[in-house]
């Protein structure tokens, strides 16, 4: 007890009402009115402890509850490819299927090389002017233009610069004298992107290497034209049409002269500058472009089309479509990676061949799952079963022993897991042939699930696997059913904010305050108390010694007067 200062001789008058005294007064009092408010908030704190680790639990078990119940899971699949032909890429929530695809060709970026140069520095605008050249792929085309003495490596440049669709490169061959060669490949495969290039205004680069040729004539006096009226030639290059008329009687020389004086023209009047020849009895010219081009002939002897070979020794790859067979149909594709075929699915052709394919359903990660589930579920059964407990021999109570909000949980999730059975149709057939529809049921037991006499769950993995095999959907439809009235259970009664433990929780911790304040008011009563006590000890403690001292006054007056006597 603490110092009172004037009252630190307490007992020396009595020898009985001292601080010794007080303080086993007040261990008494405290004994009886403080300890039994003090087991309270320790049973309580207990309690609270015991709550938040159950609490836990089953937020670990509906965490395992809503990867089962969002249908994420069974959305899964992986992909198993027998052959090389191909490779797979299947999104997750694509439907389970098999098909197979043989592939014929791949699909091809058009690529040409150009004739030999001697440097990178090689001129190829040998003109006094600029000039504008049209490139591209497909239908899309840009212009670039060329210095006067434009080098090999400044068209390279300007090829790139214009992003055309088409990547330009220079390579040094180490043959001959003119070692350097110009490469020209389409960014994209397919045969919509073959390249487009009109280079008939600056040297010749030697990218088309056809001759296109004639029938065969005895002499340059033969008649080109014996129709009887004036014809027309025709030339197109990547879309622009060059013509000249050719008159009734002309004859071969007549009709290159026609092409060397440039009477081949567009309809704004360019020539087409090219130059033919009579050479081993046939007409011959080269063009300076490559791409789309035909030649138009009808009426004349000349038939180009008949007798050019037009195989161009420089076009070292041609634009070209994947052509393959899905499921035995005919299929063709620009690209070699196929994502509209199939939704969800990306298909990569990387070889000629057969491939066989077979997207399933991941039931190997689904079981995983479910594994998870149960044993964190019976944890948590475990658990409650101990927090809800009575021994009658050992007389051992639960913490929660006859709480509702705990002892009604078991039978709940029982009841969610075992109680819901998901119905479907099928169609079946009588004895007599005739087909009808009937209803069939998918239940805990046909997922696998079994509840022994203490409520523990188990799993039977092999007849789960064989049941889901058997229906998917239907078996990914119960535990989409059940697994989400599961969580929405554990949400209303352990791990929403308004669960019931949550507001048990809450009411404990209100409890324990409520506790706390009055162990600290009956602490302070019982502190004046016995201040109080004190402070009286030590007037009646004061009290006693004066008595005491006149006491021993008198009785020696007393001695005297009997001494004196005597």
């Amino acid at each position: 007890m603490a110092d009172l200062g004037t009252l630190s001789s307490l007992g020396i008058g009595s020898g009985v009402l001292s601080y010794d005294v007080i303080d086993k007064l007040k261990n008494a009092d405290k004994e009886l009115m403080v300890k039994p408010l003090e087991d309270k908030v320790d049973l309580i704190k207990k309690k609270e402890s015991a709550l938040s680790q159950f609490i836990t639990i089953g937020a670990s078990v509906k965490s395992d509850i809503i990867d089962i119940a969002d249908g994420t899971l069974f959305a899964k699949v992986n992909t198993d490819v027998s052959g090389s032909s191909v490779s797979i890429e299947a999104n997750d929530g694509v439907k389970p299927q098999d098909f197979s695809i043989d592939v014929k060709e791949l699909a091809q970026n058009d690529i040409y090389e150009s004739k030999g140069f001697a440097s990178l520095d090689s001129v190829v605008n040998s003109s006094s002017e600029s000039v504008t050249l049209d490139i591209g792929v497909g239908g899309e085309s840009v212009s670039i233009s060329l210095q006067s003495k434009a080098s090999l490596e400044d068209l390279k440049n300007a090829i790139n610069d214009a992003n055309a669709g088409i990547t330009a490169t220079i390579i040094d061959t180490g043959i001959g004298n003119n070692p350097y060669k110009l490469i020209l490949k389409a960014d994209n495969t397919g045969e919509d992107n073959i390249i487009k290039f009109d280079y008939s205004k600056i040297e010749d680069l030697g990218l088309n290497a056809t001759d296109y040729t004639s029938k065969s004539y005895e002499s340059e006096d033969d008649i080109v034209n014996e129709s009887g009226d004036t014809q027309t030639f025709k030339v197109t290059v990547n879309g622009t049409e060059y013509a000249m008329e050719v008159e009734d009687g002309a004859t071969v020389s007549d009709f290159i002269d026609a092409i060397n004086n440039g009477e081949l023209k567009d309809s704004d009047g360019n020539s087409l500058g090219i130059s033919a020849d009579f050479v081993d009895g046939q007409i011959k010219f080269n063009l300076k472009a490559v791409g789309d081009i035909s030649i138009d002939d009808s009426n004349l002897t000349t038939n180009f089309n008949d007798n050019t070979d037009f195989s161009n020794k420089n076009r070292i790859q041609p634009a070209q479509n994947a052509k393959f067979k899905y499921n035995g149909v005919e299929v063709e594709r620009g690209a070699n990676t196929i994502e509209d075929l199939i939704v969800g699915v990306k298909i990569n052709l990387n070889s000629t061949g057969l491939s066989n394919v077979s997207i399933k359903n991941d039931v190997d990660d689904i079981v995983e799952s479910i594994k998870k589930f149960v044993a964190d579920y019976n944890q948590m059964i475990s658990n409650l079963q101990s927090l809800t407990a009575y021994d009658k021999e050992t007389g051992n109570v639960g913490l929660f022993q006859g709480n509702s909000d705990f002892t009604m949980l078991q039978s709940r999730f029982s009841e969610d897991l075992f109680g819901i059975t998901y119905t479907y149709k099928v169609n079946d057939t009588d004895r007599n042939g005739n087909t009808y529809t009937l209803n069939a049921f998918f239940s805990a037991a046909d997922a696998g699930f079994d509840m022994d006499r203490n409520g523990m769950i188990s799993f039977d993995e092999e007849k789960f696997r064989e049941n889901y095999e058997k229906n998917p959907d239907v078996a990914q439809r119960w535990f989409e059913n059940t697994f989400t009235t599961l969580k929405n259970d554990f949400e209303r009664t352990i791990t929403g904010n308004n669960s019931n433990l949550n507001l048990l929780s809450d009411n404990l911790k209100n409890e324990e305050k409520s506790y706390e304040d009055r162990i600290d008011a009956m602490k302070k009563y019982l502190d004046t108390k016995y201040e109080i006590m004190a402070k009286q000890f030590a007037a009646y403690d004061e009290m006693i010694n004066n008595f005491n001292a006149m006491s021993q006054t008198l009785t020696m007056a007393i001695e005297q007067a009997i001494n004196a006597k005597s």
